[in-house]
């Protein structure tokens, strides 16, 4: 498959890490090897799950159960949790892990039995972790329901984790869904970590003595996580839908305060609170201003009654005051920065997407001129000579006509695959017409030239880059449809093509005593296209009249390559 190897290397990054945060908070609360190494088997158990997702499941749940009963028989109940109070992080991670697997890899109803299964192994594990026989209860109602919460939010999110493994794999996923969770990831992470430290009772989620009201603000807390994820798609319309929650939060927290009593220090889940921050930066990154400015008022305004509503004047303490203010001009200027960058690399994009656009109708009229240009000049050149002796070698006049019809359906050949070209044809383009034997390309270019003889001297090399053989071969054809346009009475045109001090000399003379200029005037465009194949080539190009008669084409570009030459 091809994403197992990428996400074995994110797994395992992922549990690296995790492990590593226990190793450190368990060495310096209690320094015990043996307690150190209980979680390895079980992060080896998530590799084998991804070959096999039913051993891997069935040993890491029981694994799971070992390691708490071993903990409960020796004593060693663990003094720092994480999340759910009973389940160390990279327990936490791997049961996630274990979930998203079995969602990915496995046919449904054994998804739903192994994700079960690793329910129960958790919740075992953890109530084993909790369990006190010499109190009473023997386990605490809250550390249970912060258990079941915390359990209830890792299996969600492993399963949506396997969701969009399946998804991609089987079906794929759409563009702009994919990009979403390419760039998102880290912000989900970060937000599900905020989750389970706000579920620790650290926060607002912990009313004083009614656990089971927990499940009422966790509401609240994962959909705004949600929000915020899904943030840059449409900020506004996600922000408003954060500040309704706050209200909804709002309207259901101020009876709970007054009836079970206050809240924990910060007045503010981190969650939320990490959440509205994103959705301003968003805003002020992606929206317009008026638009951005509507969004972030909306949710200034509705924390600030969230908290004047449920904690008074209590929370509008100077402190809190500046650290809320600091958060926001952090968030909006991190948006702006990203706004300043988007905008620098958009203009980036257009003016390279600007120069290559240039560069591809340059090539095309290279090509339009070289190619179709040289068939129509025979025409033009057949046509006259066909009227010249009309009248008085019907004969000849005839083989003009047969010469014009050959060269028209010739054009019509290289204008019908310089179109395909523009039109991503698997053809070459005008260029279908070269192949890799420049030698036998240029000797049948000199055998369909209607004009003067011709002398041709070659000594190619016997290896050349195609790009310049193609040049080669459009520089002689041009060479040669001037000839037919302003060399009317030459008898005779030379062509050298060689090896000269490693360097390729290309050398195009004829002999007529005068030049003309062709019906319908000449673009001047063939030295132009010319001169600009052989600068590409880092060459030389000079083409003018000849010492005594003529006109001269002689052009050079060196054959050894850079990496040759620093040699």
């Amino acid at each position: 498959m091809e994403l197992l190897a990428p996400v074995r290397r994110w797994l395992a990054g992922l549990l690296g890490m995790a492990y590593l945060f226990d190793l450190l908070l368990i060495i310096a609360r209690r320094d015990n090897v043996v307690e150190a190494l209980m979680p390895l088997p079980l992060l080896l158990f998530v590799f084998l799950a991804l070959a096999r997702p039913l051993l891997g499941v069935v040993g890491g749940s029981l694994w799971l159960i070992a390691s708490a009963l071993l903990s409960v028989e020796t004593g060693n109940r663990y003094s720092l949790t994480f999340g759910s109070g009973a389940l160390l992080l990279s327990e936490t991670v791997t049961v996630g892990a274990l979930v998203a697997i079995v969602v990915w890899r496995c046919e449904r109803v054994v998804a739903l039995g192994l994700v079960a299964l690793v329910a129960a192994g958790g919740a075992a594990a953890g109530t084993l972790r909790m369990y006190d026989p010499y109190n009473y209860p023997p386990v605490d109602e809250q550390s249970a329901v912060l258990t079941l919460l915390g359990g209830a939010v890792v299996v969600f999110g492993g399963c949506l984790v396997g969701y969009v493994l399946r998804a991609h794999e089987d079906r794929g996923t759409s563009t702009q869904f994919r990009q979403l969770i390419r760039r998102q990831w880290p912000l989900a992470a970060a937000l599900f970590a905020l989750v389970m430290v706000d579920l620790t009772g650290t926060s607002v989620l912990n009313p004083i003595g009614r656990p089971l009201l927990y499940v009422v603000p966790l509401v609240f807390v994962v959909a705004t996580a949600a929000c915020a994820v899904l943030g840059p798609t449409a900020p506004v319309r996600y922000a408003i839908i954060a500040a309704v929650l706050m209200v909804g939060a709002t309207t259901a927290l101020t009876p709970l305060t007054l009836l079970f009593g206050t809240y924990d220090r910060f007045p503010v889940p981190l969650t939320i609170a990490a959440s509205h921050m994103a959705l301003v930066a968003y805003l002020v990154r992606y929206a317009e201003r008026k638009n951005a400015a509507v969004g972030v008022g909306a949710i200034v305004g509705v924390d600030l009654l969230t908290i004047a509503s449920v904690f008074g004047s209590v929370a509008f303490s100077p402190e809190f005051l500046l650290v809320s203010a600091f958060l926001l001009v952090v968030s909006m200027a991190t948006g702006q920065y990203f706004r300043s960058r988007d905008r620098e690399r958009a203009q980036s994009v257009q003016v390279a997407v600007t120069g290559a656009q240039q560069a591809e109708r340059m090539a095309l009229a290279r090509e339009l001129h070289d190619v179709v240009a040289h068939h129509v000049t025979g025409i033009v050149v057949a046509a006259q000579a066909a009227q010249l002796v009309g009248d008085s070698n019907p004969t000849a006049a005839v083989h003009a006509l047969a010469r014009i019809e050959s060269a028209g359906g010739e054009a019509l050949a290289a204008m019908r695959m310089l179109v395909g070209s523009m039109r991503g044809a698997p053809t070459a383009g005008a260029e279908g017409q070269a192949t890799m034997d420049l030698a036998a390309d240029l000797r049948a270019l000199v055998d369909n030239f209607h004009g003067p003889a011709i002398d041709m001297s070659l000594d190619l090399p016997p290896v050349m880059p195609p790009e310049a053989g193609r040049s080669v071969l459009r520089i002689v054809q041009e060479a040669l449809t001037n000839v037919g346009k302003h060399a009317r009475d030459a008898q005779l045109v030379m062509i050298t093509i060689g090896v000269v001090d490693e360097e390729l000399r290309l050398r195009v003379v004829d002999d007529a005593t005068a030049r003309v200029t062709p019906p319908g005037g000449s673009g001047g465009y063939g030295l132009v296209g010319m001169r600009e194949r052989i600068d590409l080539l880092g060459g030389r190009f000079s083409a003018g009249p000849g010492e005594s008669a003529g006109w001269v084409v002689d052009a050079g570009f060196p054959l050894r390559t850079e990496r040759e030459g620093q040699r």
